[in-house]
């Protein structure tokens, strides 16, 4: 595989690309939305009729999130595979041009054959300098790749990478909203719990609470930013 390193000044067609995709992903919030839109870009820009996007997962294993023109035993197959790990640094594009010609994909040739790929690109998804995934760009017969055509795939993971973070973070909010107990406008701080204090101290104080410590968040919420909590020793 040959990573590219060549980044050529941006032209019309990659500010065109540029916005292209911007408008794609700006009209999607939902993470379908967002993988259905960037296929969409891929297909239109780069003029390739197979691709998917995967994700590493919590477990740390990459999956197919989305995919266009791919089979279920081809999926099967691959899963998983990846060049990089969450803690590669700095990931470039890779490139092969004839998967024959690729010793570390020999063991997927025939899995190649079956599904009449030649040729793939391995395209980097990166958030916060971290690798979260990769696009893939699939040629049916042997591809030679221009730079332009790269640049093109790395302005586009990178709005991907972006979106898919977007999208989330707006999973796991709403998710919090759709929780027990949430109240709009309020942000959860934890639990809360009151330890009764023991010994000489433990009569009732003036404002009629028992002697003790607000030691441990239970349920409590913010209900502006400007206000805030202290853990305080009441006794």
């Amino acid at each position: 595989m040959t990573p590219n390193r060549q980044m050529p000044a941006a032209t019309n067609r990659q500010l065109a690309v540029r916005l292209a995709v911007s408008r794609a992903l700006g009209r999607t919030r939902d993470l379908d939305g967002v993988y259905s839109a960037a296929l969409d870009t891929l297909a239109e820009c780069l003029d390739v009729s197979r691709a998917s996007i995967l994700l590493f997962d919590p477990d740390g294993v990459m999956r197919f999130k989305a995919y266009r023109g791919l089979s279920g035993d081809y999926r099967a197959a691959v899963q998983g595979h990846s060049p990089w790990t969450p803690d590669s640094v700095d990931p470039e594009p890779l490139l092969v041009p004839d998967v024959t010609c690729e010793p570390s994909l020999q063991p997927y040739l025939p899995v190649f054959a079956r599904e009449r790929i030649e040729a793939l690109a391995f395209i980097p998804l990166v958030s916060l300098g971290r690798v979260i995934g990769k696009f893939m760009l699939y040629y049916h017969t042997p591809h030679a790749f221009d730079d332009e055509e790269i640049q093109l795939a790395a302005v586009i993971a990178a709005a991907v990478a972006f979106a898919v973070e977007r999208g989330r973070a707006e999973d796991v909010a709403r998710r919090s909203e759709a929780s027990p107990g949430f109240e709009p406008g309020a942000v959860s701080t934890g639990a809360w719990e009151w330890e009764v204090s023991r010994g000489a101290d433990h009569d009732e104080r003036r404002d009629g609470l028992p002697s003790g410590t607000l030691r441990q968040m239970r349920q409590c919420s913010l209900e502006h930013s400007r206000d805030c909590m202290k853990v305080l020793d009441l006794d």
